[in-house]
């Protein structure tokens, strides 16, 4: 078999030995309770499922046990066997060609490794073990050595027919999260970390001399450097503690720099490995790029992973926003559009709860912590209805859509969507994205690019307000009644300004001379630059606005919008001739402020009353946030078509007024 993944306007496909394959598919942890067969009735031929190196469970914070038997039993020792079950089980009587399955192959090695292997483990500063390190070259090596095991029983087993690719998982939930115990657990300080950190070091400062001045210290070599301490990490002595000052903590700047390096340099060297191992003939791919997590979750070096040429896809759920409810939109956790600008599709993991959600200790109880709960709350319960389920997985569907981004569906335990509507949704959902991935997609049709800068993170220090920023700035920006696009800042030269209204940059770490050229093609056009966090980053090369001790420096002319209670102006709009600056010293500010800002910049709003929209030239989906009779408005004359019911809305030319339940989703087709 050769796969690769080719570009088709404005999505990708799956190309399978010169066929055309819809990168829409199907997993479940739980084969045996789940509905593959339904599915493959349904027209889904792209099937996932979990395959496990390691004797642990998944998740090193929550204590969930294994779900399959590890394969890997020491140095080239292997039992196969638990797979090739689930494969028989998946796949059933398929003929090669008529089914595919792409293994989540999950990484991590197993107790014996690392009870033979004690100085390749992560390691806390009190010294505690946490699973291996990403800085072991010993462990990509012997890693590499079990994916040539795997590939050999694919081929005797008949299998590799069907096999496509590989996903590649590692760390905390298979997703390259930094390994931890615990959320104040800090890593990784092994001796194989710091000589990968020494060497780094080598490459980022000229001399002993000039790492010292830099950090503060008297090392007679770079033999003598050593991390930031966990004080130096949890503290900063910018902005109420939230962050490190470089000025006087490049050393705490640096360790996140580096450990945010190698998180992202594993993804390419176990990508790297698969594709020596496969002859590069299939597509590999990985869990990466959570440029919205926390500063610890360690995802902030993605233009590493992007410019990869080893690293076919990326992959990862949906925003975990208020534990997954009705009402409020599940944002990318990363750049999806700046992987996009880089050649690589982004699977969607649409791990979407319904009302025949259970918990897994009813329903894999071999797999639950037992002890604690962590599997019994809110954000592992679906709605408690068929129709407020299937709003949720309309709302999941319209933003894969519009979007333009690859899907599976993730049944976690099995039987989630076992259920006579679910499925006649799921025919119709597959139908819908056959049909969008045959014709190219349809462009996003988002009035606001919003970027983001990784670099930034090495800088938070892990306060809550800072460190998830980007995840409360996502939550007011799902409520505005319109869609955005989020961007990496490392691709601001890459992005055509004529697609926007308005730009929207969180802080920046620096404002370098080609990202300055770059914005200043945004400023023209009547068009909008929002920047946030005024009062803490430097504003003043890129809005021309200043932090002065007394706020934002006010010129005249300019419009203040807000003062703090000493009197400080901490938000102002400039307008100049042909576009117009908004500082603000907020991190987040409100839905209907962003909402204004939007349309003053000339965008377009489709909802007024705190809907999430999603839309592109083709479609507009509208998810109520409340209940009441709801005015969707489109930027053309248009009939509006239920894509579902084939229904029209009853409208008046642009808009259309539709009475909806807290949670429903209409997806529409806009037909001029």
């Amino acid at each position: 078999m050769k796969s690769k993944i080719v570009r088709n306007n404005e999505l990708f496909l799956l190309e399978i030995d010169g066929k055309s394959v819809p990168m829409y598919g199907y997993m479940s942890y739980q084969p045996e309770k789940a509905c593959y067969e339904d599915f493959k009735n349904a027209g889904v031929h792209l099937f996932f499922t979990g395959v496990y190196a390691g004797d642990r469970g998944i998740n090193q914070n929550s204590g969930i046990r294994p779900f399959r038997p590890g394969f890997w039993k020491g140095y080239d020792r292997y039992d196969f066997s638990a797979v090739e079950r689930d494969f028989r089980l998946i796949l059933g009587d398929s003929k090669p060609g008529e089914n595919y399955l792409i293994p989540r192959l999950m990484v991590e090695p197993p107790s014996w490794w690392e009870d033979a292997n004690p100085d390749e483990l992560c390691r806390d500063a009190q010294g505690t073990p946490v699973h291996h390190s990403y800085c072991s070259e010993k462990w990509k090596r012997d890693t590499e050595r079990m994916f040539e095991a795997f590939r050999d029983w694919l081929e005797d087993s008949g299998f590799a027919p069907y096999v496509p690719g590989w996903h590649i998982a590692c760390g905390n939930t298979e997703e390259f999260l930094r390994p931890a115990h615990h959320p104040m657990q800090y890593t990784d300080y092994s001796p194989c970390a710091l000589l990968a950190f020494r060497r780094w070091l080598k490459t980022r400062y000229p001399s002993a001399e000039e790492l010292n001045r830099a950090w503060h210290t008297a090392y007679t070599s770079f033999e003598d450097a050593v991390f930031a301490t966990p004080a130096q990490r949890m503290f900063g002595s910018a902005a109420d503690g939230a962050l490190h000052d470089p000025a006087w903590e490049q050393q705490a700047i640096d360790t996140y720099a580096f450990l945010n390096e190698v998180n992202a340099q594993a993804v390419v060297d176990l990508c790297s490995a698969a594709k020596r191992v496969t002859g590069g003939n299939i597509v590999i791919g990985a869990f990466f790029g959570y440029s919205t997590a926390g500063t610890e979750e360690g995802h902030h070096a993605s233009h590493i992973v992007l410019e990869s040429d080893a690293v076919d896809f990326l992959a990862s759920p949906f925003m975990y926003t208020d534990n997954r409810a009705s009402g409020v939109d599940w944002g990318f956790p990363g750049s999806v559009e700046s992987a996009m600008l880089h050649g690589k599709p982004w699977f969607m993991e649409a791990d979407v709860r319904t009302c025949l959600s259970e918990p897994i200790s009813k329903c894999m109880p071999y797999a639950d912590p037992v002890v604690n709960r962590a599997y019994d709350g809110p954000v592992w319960l679906g709605p408690d209805t068929v129709e407020s389920s299937l709003g949720q997985m309309t709302k999941a569907l319209a933003r894969v859509l519009t979007h333009n981004t690859a899907v599976w569906w993730f049944d976690m335990w099995g039987g989630w969507y076992d259920h006579e509507k679910f499925m006649k949704f799921h025919r119709q959902a597959r139908e819908l994205y056959e049909a969008h991935s045959a014709s190219g997609g349809s462009k996003n049709a988002a009035p606001a690019a919003v970027f983001l800068d990784d670099a930034f993170f090495n800088r938070i220090s892990p306060i809550e307000g800072y460190a998830w920023m980007y995840h409360e700035l996502a939550k007011k920006l799902g409520h505005t009644g319109t869609p955005y696009r989020l961007f990496l800042l490392d691709d601001l030269e890459r992005i055509d300004p004529a697609d926007y209204r308005l730009a929207l940059f969180g802080p920046v770490a620096e404002w370098t001379l080609p990202k300055l050229n770059a914005l200043q093609n945004w400023k023209a056009d009547g068009r909008m630059l929002v920047f946030l966090d005024a009062l803490n980053t430097d504003v003043s090369v890129s809005g021309g606005v200043k932090s002065v001790e007394n706020g934002l420096e006010r010129l005249p002319g300019d419009a203040q919008i807000a003062v703090d209670a000493a009197g400080r102006t901490t938000a102002l709009l400039r307008r100049h001739a042909d576009y117009s600056v908004y500082c603000t010293a907020e991190r987040a500010p409100s839905s209907d402020l962003l909402r204004r800002l939007i349309l003053a910049a000339g965008g377009q709003i489709y909802a007024f009353g705190g809907e999430i929209v999603y839309a592109s030239e083709k479609y507009v989906a509208v998810h109520a946030a409340s209940d009441g009779i709801k005015r969707i408005c489109v930027p053309c004359k248009a009939k509006l078509t239920d894509v579902f019911t084939g229904e029209i809305l009853p409208g008046n030319e642009s808009f259309a007024d539709v009475e909806m339940k807290k949670g429903q989703t209409l997806l529409l087709e806009i037909k001029q």
